[in-house]
């Protein structure tokens, strides 16, 4: 670990810990995973916790790629409620919002302001029955680190996302409104972690191509290295939570020496 990297994580655990003992939040019952902000039929199928209990909520959207439906609007609308809440408190403390990566310039780290053990729940009983099913593979039955956080799309604002794949080993992504239109999401491609440092790493296919839709209250949960991009939204506000898991189980071991059957450079 690097001195640089050391005061880097030094001053972050200062910035959450200033903004944990100060902010007062909007909505604290939001802070702790209540059953009631998921919709019954997600409910239902994750108590049963059987393949074919989850493949009924399971739509695959395109081979690696699988939406469904899982957080009511009611729960939608408070949570982007609180994010603009903080967002007004660090305005009136003149407290730095951290953005969730170096792609996204609007939306805020979820667990700067709390969050933290709401997105572990929420990863570890509520996801991992369904990465356990689709993405073993990657350590999906094995999750146990996530960095969590809103991005927000705007005219005037970020409109669109450039084509990219994700610092995770299962990537949860779910829209949480508000009104827009246009902004999909595509997908182009499949790669492991060590054709993405090869001349394999532009590589996209017209069979590998999906576009989808966003729809508020449902999620879509895909491998970390499918490669995606957001389109630009014609209109509106499109706000999403976004959680990347990651398996330390699965990236101590040596995953990364030879590439894997799923990675499309094996069929280009």
């Amino acid at each position: 670990m690097t001195k640089e990297y050391e005061a880097y994580s030094e001053m972050q655990h200062e910035y959450r810990s200033f903004v944990q003992h100060n902010y007062i939040p909007l909505h604290s019952h939001l802070y702790t995973v209540n059953h009631t902000i998921f919709i019954p039929s997600f409910l239902e199928a994750i108590q049963a916790n059987t393949s074919e209990a989850l493949q009924q909520i399971l739509h695959e959207e395109h081979p690696g790629i699988y939406s469904f439906d899982i957080l009511k609007p009611a729960f939608c609308k408070q949570l982007l409620e609180e994010v603009m809440w903080f967002e007004k408190w660090c305005s009136k403390q003149q407290v730095t919002i951290q953005r969730p990566n170096s792609m996204n310039n609007y939306g805020a780290i979820l667990d700067d302001f709390g969050f933290d053990s709401f997105l572990n729940h929420l990863m570890t009983e509520y996801l991992t029955p369904l990465s356990t099913l689709l993405f073993n593979d990657v350590g999906g039955d094995s999750l146990d680190e996530h960095h969590g956080f809103i991005v927000e799309y705007k005219m005037g604002k970020d409109v669109s996302l450039d084509f990219h794949s994700d610092d995770s080993d299962v990537t949860f992504n779910v829209c949480l409104g508000r009104e827009f239109t246009g902004g999909t999401i595509y997908f182009n491609g499949l790669l492991c972690r060590m054709c993405q440092q090869s001349p394999y790493s532009s590589f996209s296919s017209r069979q590998g191509y999906v576009e989808i839709t966003h729809k508020v209250g449902r999620a879509l949960l895909h491998r970390g290295q499918h490669q995606h991009g957001a389109n630009a939204i014609t209109t509106g506000e499109r706000f999403n939570l976004i959680l990347w898991c990651r398996s330390n189980q699965y990236r101590l071991q040596d995953n990364f020496s030879e590439c894997p059957d799923w990675c499309d450079s094996q069929h280009a």
